[in-house]
Protein backbone atom coordinates (compact mmCIF):
# COMPACT_ATOMS: atom_id res chain seq x y z
CA UNK A 1 0.00 0.00 0.00
CA UNK A 2 0.91 3.51 -0.41
CA UNK A 3 1.41 6.09 2.45
CA UNK A 4 -1.57 8.67 2.32
CA UNK A 5 -0.64 12.09 0.90
CA UNK A 6 -2.16 14.06 3.44
CA UNK A 7 -0.61 15.87 6.32
CA UNK A 8 -0.74 13.88 9.00
CA UNK A 9 -3.39 14.00 11.88
CA UNK A 10 -3.42 13.68 15.58
CA UNK A 11 -6.95 12.06 15.78
CA UNK A 12 -8.20 10.20 13.06
CA UNK A 13 -12.25 9.60 14.04
CA UNK A 14 -13.84 6.62 12.07
CA UNK A 15 -17.38 7.07 11.47
CA UNK A 16 -18.88 10.08 10.44
CA UNK A 17 -22.46 9.97 12.12
CA UNK A 18 -23.62 12.44 14.62
CA UNK A 19 -21.13 11.11 17.50
CA UNK A 20 -17.83 11.17 15.31
CA UNK A 21 -18.28 14.59 14.28
CA UNK A 22 -18.88 16.30 17.22
CA UNK A 23 -16.06 14.39 18.61
CA UNK A 24 -14.15 15.90 15.76
CA UNK A 25 -15.47 19.35 16.24
CA UNK A 26 -14.51 19.13 19.81
CA UNK A 27 -10.79 18.10 19.21
CA UNK A 28 -10.62 20.90 17.20
CA UNK A 29 -11.81 23.06 19.67
CA UNK A 30 -8.98 21.20 22.18
CA UNK A 31 -6.29 22.14 19.40
CA UNK A 32 -5.76 19.34 17.85
CA UNK A 33 -5.85 18.04 14.15
CA UNK A 34 -8.95 15.59 13.47
CA UNK A 35 -9.64 13.54 10.19
CA UNK A 36 -13.30 12.00 10.00
CA UNK A 37 -13.17 8.92 8.05
CA UNK A 38 -16.14 8.09 6.74
CA UNK A 39 -17.28 5.02 4.91
CA UNK A 40 -20.66 5.77 2.98
CA UNK A 41 -20.67 7.91 -0.18
CA UNK A 42 -23.56 9.98 0.69
CA UNK A 43 -25.87 10.47 3.96
CA UNK A 44 -28.74 7.69 4.27
CA UNK A 45 -32.20 9.66 3.97
CA UNK A 46 -33.52 8.16 7.09
CA UNK A 47 -33.35 9.02 10.84
CA UNK A 48 -32.68 6.41 13.11
CA UNK A 49 -32.58 8.51 16.04
CA UNK A 50 -34.65 12.00 16.43
CA UNK A 51 -34.03 12.59 20.60
CA UNK A 52 -32.43 15.17 21.72
CA UNK A 53 -32.76 15.38 25.67
CA UNK A 54 -31.66 18.65 27.62
CA UNK A 55 -28.25 17.88 28.66
CA UNK A 56 -27.43 17.57 25.08
CA UNK A 57 -29.17 20.59 24.35
CA UNK A 58 -26.69 22.47 26.91
CA UNK A 59 -23.80 20.54 25.34
CA UNK A 60 -24.61 22.73 22.03
CA UNK A 61 -25.29 26.17 24.26
CA UNK A 62 -22.28 25.76 25.40
CA UNK A 63 -20.48 26.19 22.16
CA UNK A 64 -22.99 29.10 20.71
CA UNK A 65 -24.84 26.67 18.54
CA UNK A 66 -27.58 25.93 20.31
CA UNK A 67 -29.66 28.12 17.79
CA UNK A 68 -29.47 25.65 15.16
CA UNK A 69 -30.83 23.13 16.45
CA UNK A 70 -34.27 25.41 18.32
CA UNK A 71 -34.88 26.73 15.25
CA UNK A 72 -35.70 23.35 13.79
CA UNK A 73 -36.97 20.77 16.75
CA UNK A 74 -40.04 20.50 17.93
CA UNK A 75 -40.06 21.31 21.64
CA UNK A 76 -42.05 18.42 23.99
CA UNK A 77 -41.98 19.34 27.66
CA UNK A 78 -42.42 15.75 28.91
CA UNK A 79 -40.88 12.19 27.98
CA UNK A 80 -42.10 8.91 28.85
CA UNK A 81 -40.99 5.91 30.58
CA UNK A 82 -41.59 2.63 29.06
CA UNK A 83 -43.83 3.89 26.59
CA UNK A 84 -46.64 4.20 29.39
CA UNK A 85 -49.45 6.52 29.27
CA UNK A 86 -48.65 8.74 32.02
CA UNK A 87 -45.76 10.85 30.84
CA UNK A 88 -42.58 12.64 32.55
CA UNK A 89 -43.34 16.23 33.06
CA UNK A 90 -40.12 18.08 32.04
CA UNK A 91 -41.29 21.37 33.16
CA UNK A 92 -39.74 21.50 36.62
CA UNK A 93 -36.04 20.60 34.86
CA UNK A 94 -33.68 23.23 36.45
CA UNK A 95 -32.16 24.34 32.51
CA UNK A 96 -32.82 26.57 30.15
CA UNK A 97 -34.49 24.02 27.97
CA UNK A 98 -37.13 22.10 30.04
CA UNK A 99 -38.15 19.95 26.89
CA UNK A 100 -37.50 17.18 25.11
CA UNK A 101 -36.04 18.25 21.62
CA UNK A 102 -37.07 16.45 18.42
CA UNK A 103 -34.95 16.57 15.32
CA UNK A 104 -33.94 13.87 13.02
CA UNK A 105 -31.00 12.62 12.73
CA UNK A 106 -30.34 13.38 9.50
CA UNK A 107 -30.48 17.10 9.92
CA UNK A 108 -28.57 16.96 13.13
CA UNK A 109 -25.85 15.47 11.04
CA UNK A 110 -26.03 17.99 8.40
CA UNK A 111 -26.23 20.84 11.32
CA UNK A 112 -23.06 19.56 12.37
CA UNK A 113 -20.99 18.74 9.14
CA UNK A 114 -22.09 22.22 8.19
CA UNK A 115 -20.34 23.10 11.96
CA UNK A 116 -17.49 21.04 11.04
CA UNK A 117 -16.83 22.75 7.55
CA UNK A 118 -16.73 26.11 9.46
CA UNK A 119 -14.22 24.83 11.11
CA UNK A 120 -12.09 23.62 8.37
CA UNK A 121 -12.13 19.92 9.68
CA UNK A 122 -11.63 17.55 6.87
CA UNK A 123 -14.40 15.04 6.53
CA UNK A 124 -13.39 12.68 4.35
CA UNK A 125 -16.23 10.69 2.26
CA UNK A 126 -15.92 6.94 1.06
CA UNK A 127 -13.03 6.16 3.33
CA UNK A 128 -14.04 2.87 4.88
CA UNK A 129 -11.33 1.37 7.30
CA UNK A 130 -10.28 -2.31 7.04
CA UNK A 131 -8.18 -2.64 9.95
CA UNK A 132 -5.36 -0.95 12.50
CA UNK A 133 -2.31 -1.23 13.81
CA UNK A 134 -0.44 0.53 16.97
CA UNK A 135 2.51 1.18 17.75
CA UNK A 136 4.50 3.28 20.67
CA UNK A 137 4.00 6.29 18.51
CA UNK A 138 0.84 6.21 16.83
CA UNK A 139 -1.85 4.27 15.20
CA UNK A 140 -1.69 2.82 11.35
CA UNK A 141 -5.27 2.52 9.52
CA UNK A 142 -6.20 0.80 6.91
CA UNK A 143 -8.49 2.56 4.79
CA UNK A 144 -10.29 1.53 1.15
CA UNK A 145 -10.63 4.95 -0.51
CA UNK A 146 -11.74 6.32 -4.01
CA UNK A 147 -8.34 6.14 -4.96
CA UNK A 148 -7.89 2.78 -3.80
CA UNK A 149 -5.92 1.06 -0.61
CA UNK A 150 -4.35 3.22 1.37
CA UNK A 151 -2.87 3.49 5.10
CA UNK A 152 -3.67 6.86 7.17
CA UNK A 153 -1.22 7.03 10.33
CA UNK A 154 -2.68 9.43 13.48
CA UNK A 155 -1.19 9.52 16.80
CA UNK A 156 -4.46 8.27 18.06
CA UNK A 157 -7.84 6.97 16.71
CA UNK A 158 -11.31 6.76 17.88
CA UNK A 159 -14.25 4.67 16.66
CA UNK A 160 -17.21 5.92 15.96
CA UNK A 161 -18.46 3.56 13.93
CA UNK A 162 -21.00 1.67 15.01
CA UNK A 163 -22.21 -1.71 16.61
CA UNK A 164 -20.38 -3.47 14.25
CA UNK A 165 -17.18 -1.37 14.89
CA UNK A 166 -14.20 -2.44 13.01
CA UNK A 167 -11.86 -0.12 15.15
CA UNK A 168 -13.25 -2.10 18.46
CA UNK A 169 -12.49 -5.75 16.68
CA UNK A 170 -8.96 -4.26 15.19
CA UNK A 171 -8.30 -3.47 18.88
CA UNK A 172 -9.19 -6.85 20.18
CA UNK A 173 -12.13 -5.29 22.78
CA UNK A 174 -14.87 -7.76 23.72
CA UNK A 175 -18.31 -6.01 23.20
CA UNK A 176 -19.90 -8.25 26.30
CA UNK A 177 -23.67 -8.63 26.65
CA UNK A 178 -26.73 -10.14 25.05
CA UNK A 179 -28.13 -10.32 21.59
CA UNK A 180 -31.53 -9.72 20.63
CA UNK A 181 -34.41 -12.11 21.73
CA UNK A 182 -36.86 -9.74 20.38
CA UNK A 183 -37.43 -7.25 17.72
CA UNK A 184 -40.08 -4.31 17.21
CA UNK A 185 -41.06 -2.39 14.56
CA UNK A 186 -40.82 1.77 14.05
CA UNK A 187 -41.04 3.61 11.05
CA UNK A 188 -41.51 7.45 9.57
CA UNK A 189 -45.04 7.48 8.14
CA UNK A 190 -47.21 10.01 7.30
CA UNK A 191 -50.78 10.37 8.86
CA UNK A 192 -53.85 12.07 7.52
CA UNK A 193 -55.76 11.74 10.74
CA UNK A 194 -52.83 12.48 13.20
CA UNK A 195 -53.45 12.74 16.85
CA UNK A 196 -54.17 16.12 18.56
CA UNK A 197 -50.22 16.47 19.97
CA UNK A 198 -46.98 16.22 18.65
CA UNK A 199 -46.00 12.87 21.01
CA UNK A 200 -48.30 10.26 21.86
CA UNK A 201 -48.04 7.55 24.05
CA UNK A 202 -50.35 4.40 24.11
CA UNK A 203 -50.30 1.47 26.42
CA UNK A 204 -52.93 -1.42 25.74
CA UNK A 205 -52.67 -5.31 27.33
CA UNK A 206 -51.64 -6.15 23.88
CA UNK A 207 -48.65 -3.93 23.61
CA UNK A 208 -47.80 -0.20 23.24
CA UNK A 209 -47.14 2.39 21.06
CA UNK A 210 -45.70 5.96 20.72
CA UNK A 211 -45.37 8.20 18.12
CA UNK A 212 -44.18 12.15 17.09
CA UNK A 213 -44.03 14.51 14.82
CA UNK A 214 -41.04 14.83 12.65
CA UNK A 215 -41.89 17.71 10.53
CA UNK A 216 -44.60 17.46 7.23
CA UNK A 217 -46.90 15.85 8.05
CA UNK A 218 -44.79 12.87 9.21
CA UNK A 219 -44.56 11.18 12.05
CA UNK A 220 -42.19 8.68 14.17
CA UNK A 221 -44.34 5.21 14.85
CA UNK A 222 -42.86 2.81 17.11
CA UNK A 223 -44.79 -0.54 18.06
CA UNK A 224 -43.83 -3.08 20.89
CA UNK A 225 -46.52 -5.66 19.66
CA UNK A 226 -46.96 -8.34 21.58
CA UNK A 227 -48.64 -10.51 18.78
CA UNK A 228 -44.93 -10.40 16.60
CA UNK A 229 -42.26 -9.75 19.08
CA UNK A 230 -40.98 -12.99 18.19
CA UNK A 231 -41.14 -13.04 14.34
CA UNK A 232 -38.45 -13.93 12.35
CA UNK A 233 -35.31 -12.17 12.99
CA UNK A 234 -34.87 -11.68 8.81
CA UNK A 235 -38.25 -11.04 8.27
CA UNK A 236 -38.38 -7.84 6.61
CA UNK A 237 -41.00 -4.68 8.15
CA UNK A 238 -43.57 -3.80 5.73
CA UNK A 239 -46.10 -0.86 6.00
CA UNK A 240 -48.93 -3.62 6.10
CA UNK A 241 -47.76 -5.10 9.61
CA UNK A 242 -46.91 -1.38 10.78
CA UNK A 243 -50.71 -0.38 9.73
CA UNK A 244 -51.86 -3.86 11.63
CA UNK A 245 -50.37 -3.21 14.53
CA UNK A 246 -51.49 0.24 14.90
CA UNK A 247 -55.10 -1.38 14.37
CA UNK A 248 -54.62 -4.05 17.22
CA UNK A 249 -52.99 -1.55 19.58
CA UNK A 250 -54.69 1.89 18.94
CA UNK A 251 -57.65 0.79 17.09
CA UNK A 252 -56.92 3.29 14.16
CA UNK A 253 -53.88 3.02 11.46
CA UNK A 254 -54.22 7.50 12.57
CA UNK A 255 -54.48 7.71 8.08
CA UNK A 256 -51.18 5.93 7.04
CA UNK A 257 -50.16 6.73 3.66
CA UNK A 258 -47.74 4.45 1.86
CA UNK A 259 -45.68 6.84 0.14
CA UNK A 260 -42.47 6.27 -1.38
CA UNK A 261 -40.20 7.60 0.99
CA UNK A 262 -41.58 5.85 4.22
CA UNK A 263 -38.97 4.38 6.43
CA UNK A 264 -39.86 0.95 7.92
CA UNK A 265 -37.03 -0.40 10.16
CA UNK A 266 -37.01 -3.75 13.15
CA UNK A 267 -34.87 -2.99 16.47
CA UNK A 268 -34.11 -5.90 18.29
CA UNK A 269 -33.28 -5.73 22.40
CA UNK A 270 -29.30 -6.69 22.18
CA UNK A 271 -27.68 -4.45 24.82
CA UNK A 272 -23.77 -4.62 25.59
CA UNK A 273 -20.97 -3.06 26.71
CA UNK A 274 -17.34 -2.92 25.36
CA UNK A 275 -15.46 -4.18 27.80
CA UNK A 276 -13.15 -1.34 27.81
CA UNK A 277 -13.60 1.92 26.36
CA UNK A 278 -9.24 2.63 25.78
CA UNK A 279 -6.83 -0.04 24.54
CA UNK A 280 -3.71 1.83 23.98
CA UNK A 281 -3.95 4.40 21.52
CA UNK A 282 -7.73 3.77 20.01
CA UNK A 283 -10.97 4.66 22.08
CA UNK A 284 -14.23 4.11 21.37
CA UNK A 285 -17.66 6.35 21.71
CA UNK A 286 -21.06 5.91 20.72
CA UNK A 287 -22.69 2.69 19.57
CA UNK A 288 -18.96 1.30 19.01
CA UNK A 289 -18.91 1.31 23.24
CA UNK A 290 -22.72 0.56 24.06
CA UNK A 291 -26.29 -0.84 22.31
CA UNK A 292 -29.10 -0.90 23.78
CA UNK A 293 -33.05 -1.12 22.61
CA UNK A 294 -34.22 2.56 22.08
CA UNK A 295 -36.01 2.94 24.88
CA UNK A 296 -36.69 6.47 25.41
CA UNK A 297 -34.18 7.23 22.53
CA UNK A 298 -31.22 7.72 24.87
CA UNK A 299 -28.56 6.41 22.02
CA UNK A 300 -27.57 9.69 20.26
CA UNK A 301 -27.36 11.72 23.85
CA UNK A 302 -25.14 9.09 25.49
CA UNK A 303 -23.14 8.83 22.49
CA UNK A 304 -22.67 12.64 22.16
CA UNK A 305 -21.81 12.73 25.75
CA UNK A 306 -19.57 10.65 25.62
CA UNK A 307 -17.58 12.59 22.53
CA UNK A 308 -17.53 15.76 24.91
CA UNK A 309 -16.00 14.30 27.66
CA UNK A 310 -13.40 12.40 25.39
CA UNK A 311 -12.38 15.41 23.29
CA UNK A 312 -10.67 17.45 25.97
CA UNK A 313 -8.78 15.06 27.73
CA UNK A 314 -7.41 13.72 24.20
CA UNK A 315 -6.84 16.99 22.93
CA UNK A 316 -4.24 17.25 26.39
CA UNK A 317 -2.78 14.24 25.96
CA UNK A 318 -1.95 14.67 22.66
CA UNK A 319 -0.92 18.44 23.66
CA UNK A 320 1.01 17.41 26.35
CA UNK A 321 -0.26 19.40 29.59
CA UNK A 322 -2.59 16.28 30.69
CA UNK A 323 -1.81 15.26 34.24
CA UNK A 324 -1.14 11.44 34.66
CA UNK A 325 -4.54 9.58 34.28
CA UNK A 326 -6.84 11.76 32.67
CA UNK A 327 -7.17 9.94 29.66
CA UNK A 328 -8.08 6.62 31.46
CA UNK A 329 -10.71 8.90 33.30
CA UNK A 330 -12.63 8.98 30.35
CA UNK A 331 -13.41 5.05 30.32
CA UNK A 332 -13.75 5.31 34.72
CA UNK A 333 -16.63 7.93 33.58
CA UNK A 334 -18.38 6.67 31.08
CA UNK A 335 -18.69 3.07 31.22
CA UNK A 336 -20.88 3.21 34.59
CA UNK A 337 -22.98 6.21 32.43
CA UNK A 338 -22.80 3.68 29.65
CA UNK A 339 -23.82 0.58 32.05
CA UNK A 340 -26.97 2.95 34.08
CA UNK A 341 -28.42 3.51 30.37
CA UNK A 342 -28.56 0.36 29.42
CA UNK A 343 -29.79 -1.41 32.80
CA UNK A 344 -32.51 1.56 32.56
CA UNK A 345 -33.33 0.42 28.51
CA UNK A 346 -33.03 -3.38 29.67
CA UNK A 347 -35.67 -2.17 32.91
CA UNK A 348 -38.26 -0.34 30.48
CA UNK A 349 -37.88 -3.18 27.92
CA UNK A 350 -39.01 -5.77 30.98
CA UNK A 351 -42.34 -3.32 31.27
CA UNK A 352 -42.88 -3.01 27.67
CA UNK A 353 -42.03 -6.74 26.40
CA UNK A 354 -43.70 -9.05 28.64
CA UNK A 355 -47.38 -10.29 27.19
CA UNK A 356 -47.65 -12.52 29.84
CA UNK A 357 -50.45 -11.57 32.26
CA UNK A 358 -47.84 -11.21 35.17
CA UNK A 359 -46.08 -8.56 32.63
CA UNK A 360 -49.44 -6.85 31.88
CA UNK A 361 -50.23 -6.51 35.60
CA UNK A 362 -46.77 -4.86 36.49
CA UNK A 363 -46.92 -2.34 33.43
CA UNK A 364 -50.31 -1.56 34.34
CA UNK A 365 -49.00 -1.24 38.50
CA UNK A 366 -46.19 0.75 37.56
CA UNK A 367 -48.54 3.21 35.25
CA UNK A 368 -51.08 3.73 38.34
CA UNK A 369 -47.52 4.60 40.51
CA UNK A 370 -46.52 7.33 37.54
CA UNK A 371 -50.34 9.18 38.17
CA UNK A 372 -49.75 9.11 41.73
CA UNK A 373 -46.67 9.25 42.81
CA UNK A 374 -45.03 12.92 41.71
CA UNK A 375 -41.47 12.64 43.07
CA UNK A 376 -40.68 9.32 41.32
CA UNK A 377 -41.92 10.96 38.36
CA UNK A 378 -39.35 13.77 39.24
CA UNK A 379 -36.55 11.01 39.56
CA UNK A 380 -37.23 9.27 35.99
CA UNK A 381 -37.08 12.94 34.25
CA UNK A 382 -34.32 14.14 35.93
CA UNK A 383 -32.19 10.92 35.13
CA UNK A 384 -33.54 10.43 31.73
CA UNK A 385 -32.68 14.40 30.91
CA UNK A 386 -29.23 13.83 31.39
CA UNK A 387 -29.01 16.45 34.29
CA UNK A 388 -28.36 13.89 36.92
CA UNK A 389 -24.72 12.42 35.74
CA UNK A 390 -22.33 13.13 38.14
CA UNK A 391 -18.24 12.13 38.34
CA UNK A 392 -16.61 11.04 40.60
CA UNK A 393 -14.17 14.19 42.07
CA UNK A 394 -11.44 12.32 43.94
CA UNK A 395 -10.40 14.49 47.04
CA UNK A 396 -13.54 16.14 47.39
CA UNK A 397 -15.10 15.16 50.49
CA UNK A 398 -18.44 17.54 51.73
CA UNK A 399 -18.51 18.91 54.88
CA UNK A 400 -20.96 16.74 57.78
CA UNK A 401 -24.36 17.18 56.26
CA UNK A 402 -23.36 18.73 52.54
CA UNK A 403 -22.89 17.76 49.25
CA UNK A 404 -19.71 18.42 47.23
CA UNK A 405 -20.42 20.59 44.04
CA UNK A 406 -17.45 18.51 42.35
CA UNK A 407 -18.53 16.25 40.29
CA UNK A 408 -21.76 17.68 38.95
CA UNK A 409 -22.70 19.48 35.99
CA UNK A 410 -22.50 23.23 36.06
CA UNK A 411 -25.57 24.56 35.41
CA UNK A 412 -26.06 27.96 33.16
CA UNK A 413 -25.45 30.52 35.47
CA UNK A 414 -26.57 34.20 35.03
CA UNK A 415 -23.50 36.29 35.98
CA UNK A 416 -23.02 39.86 36.76
CA UNK A 417 -19.90 41.80 36.21
CA UNK A 418 -18.17 39.05 34.24
CA UNK A 419 -15.49 39.48 31.82
CA UNK A 420 -12.59 37.64 30.91
CA UNK A 421 -8.92 39.31 31.51
CA UNK A 422 -6.83 40.12 28.17
CA UNK A 423 -10.19 40.98 26.38
CA UNK A 424 -10.92 37.15 24.81
CA UNK A 425 -14.24 38.27 23.41
CA UNK A 426 -16.43 35.88 23.95
CA UNK A 427 -20.11 36.75 25.92
CA UNK A 428 -19.44 36.42 29.31
CA UNK A 429 -23.69 36.84 30.80
CA UNK A 430 -23.74 33.11 31.41
CA UNK A 431 -21.49 30.59 32.78
CA UNK A 432 -21.86 28.58 28.88
CA UNK A 433 -20.64 31.72 27.57
CA UNK A 434 -17.95 31.54 29.12
CA UNK A 435 -17.48 28.11 27.93
CA UNK A 436 -17.94 28.00 24.63
CA UNK A 437 -13.92 28.24 23.72
CA UNK A 438 -14.03 24.90 25.07
CA UNK A 439 -11.33 26.00 28.06
CA UNK A 440 -11.24 25.55 31.79
CA UNK A 441 -13.12 28.06 33.50
CA UNK A 442 -12.10 29.33 37.20
CA UNK A 443 -14.75 31.49 37.87
CA UNK A 444 -14.15 33.76 41.12
CA UNK A 445 -17.36 34.54 43.10
CA UNK A 446 -15.77 35.98 46.39
CA UNK A 447 -15.77 39.61 47.02
CA UNK A 448 -12.23 40.07 46.38
CA UNK A 449 -10.52 39.47 43.08
CA UNK A 450 -8.74 36.33 42.48
CA UNK A 451 -5.61 35.99 42.37
CA UNK A 452 -3.55 35.55 39.11
CA UNK A 453 -3.27 32.47 38.76
CA UNK A 454 -3.90 31.93 35.08
CA UNK A 455 0.24 32.28 34.61
CA UNK A 456 1.46 29.46 32.93
CA UNK A 457 -2.11 28.10 31.77
CA UNK A 458 -3.41 31.00 29.78
CA UNK A 459 -3.62 28.05 26.39
CA UNK A 460 -6.10 25.80 28.91
CA UNK A 461 -7.62 28.21 31.04
CA UNK A 462 -9.57 31.65 31.57
CA UNK A 463 -9.91 33.28 34.68
CA UNK A 464 -13.31 34.81 35.72
CA UNK A 465 -14.43 37.25 38.46
CA UNK A 466 -18.24 37.89 38.56
CA UNK A 467 -21.05 38.05 40.87
CA UNK A 468 -24.60 35.49 40.61
CA UNK A 469 -27.14 37.45 39.62
CA UNK A 470 -30.36 36.42 40.92
CA UNK A 471 -31.63 33.70 43.20
CA UNK A 472 -27.92 31.47 44.32
CA UNK A 473 -29.82 28.41 45.19
CA UNK A 474 -27.17 25.93 45.81
CA UNK A 475 -24.29 28.16 44.89
CA UNK A 476 -25.16 30.11 48.03
CA UNK A 477 -21.86 30.48 49.68
CA UNK A 478 -19.81 29.42 46.98
CA UNK A 479 -16.39 31.84 46.55
CA UNK A 480 -14.75 29.76 43.61
CA UNK A 481 -15.40 26.76 41.48
CA UNK A 482 -13.12 25.24 38.13
CA UNK A 483 -15.10 24.32 35.45
CA UNK A 484 -13.91 21.82 32.94
CA UNK A 485 -14.57 22.27 29.13
CA UNK A 486 -17.20 19.66 29.26
CA UNK A 487 -19.17 21.71 31.34
CA UNK A 488 -18.69 19.56 34.69
CA UNK A 489 -17.67 20.92 37.82
CA UNK A 490 -13.96 20.06 39.14
CA UNK A 491 -13.89 22.04 42.17
CA UNK A 492 -15.84 24.15 43.84
CA UNK A 493 -15.10 26.19 47.52
CA UNK A 494 -16.66 27.53 49.98
CA UNK A 495 -13.13 29.15 51.49
CA UNK A 496 -10.57 31.02 50.06
CA UNK A 497 -8.59 27.92 48.92
CA UNK A 498 -6.82 27.65 45.95
CA UNK A 499 -7.77 25.51 43.22
CA UNK A 500 -6.12 22.14 42.09
CA UNK A 501 -4.69 23.71 39.02
CA UNK A 502 -1.84 20.81 38.59
CA UNK A 503 -4.92 17.84 39.45
CA UNK A 504 -6.58 18.84 36.25
CA UNK A 505 -4.13 21.11 33.92
CA UNK A 506 -1.15 19.32 34.22
CA UNK A 507 2.10 21.51 34.63
CA UNK A 508 2.35 24.94 33.79
CA UNK A 509 4.00 26.45 31.26
CA UNK A 510 7.52 27.81 31.52
CA UNK A 511 7.81 31.33 29.59
CA UNK A 512 10.44 29.19 27.20
CA UNK A 513 8.13 26.38 26.36
CA UNK A 514 6.95 25.82 23.29
CA UNK A 515 2.89 25.77 22.78
CA UNK A 516 1.01 24.13 20.61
Amino acid sequence: MDAYDVPPFDVAVVGGGPVGMWLAAELHRGGVRPVVLERRAERPPYSKALTIYPRTVEQFAMRGLVDRWLAEGTPVPSSHFALLTNRLDFSFLPTRYPFTLFLPQRRTEELLEEHLAELGVPYLRQHAVTGLRQDESGVDLDVDSPGGPAVVRAAYAVGCDGAASVVRAAAGIDFEGTPDTWRTILGDIELTDPPPTPALTLNQPGGSMYMVAIGGGRYRLAVIDHATLHDPVDKPATFAELRASALRLAGTDFGMLQTPDAWLSRVGNAARQAARYRAGRVLLAGDAAHIHYPAGGQGLNLGLQDAANLAWKLAAEIRGWAPPGLLDSYHAERYPVGLDVIDDSLAQCGLIANPTREGVALRDRFNAILGTDPSLCRELAVRLSGLAIRYPAPGQVPPPGQVTLAGRRAADLDLRGAGVPGGSGFPAATLFGLLQPARFVLLNLGSAAAPDLQAGFADRLDTVTAELAGDAGEFAGVRAMLIRPDGYIAWATAADDDPPLDSWLGHALSPGRPRR
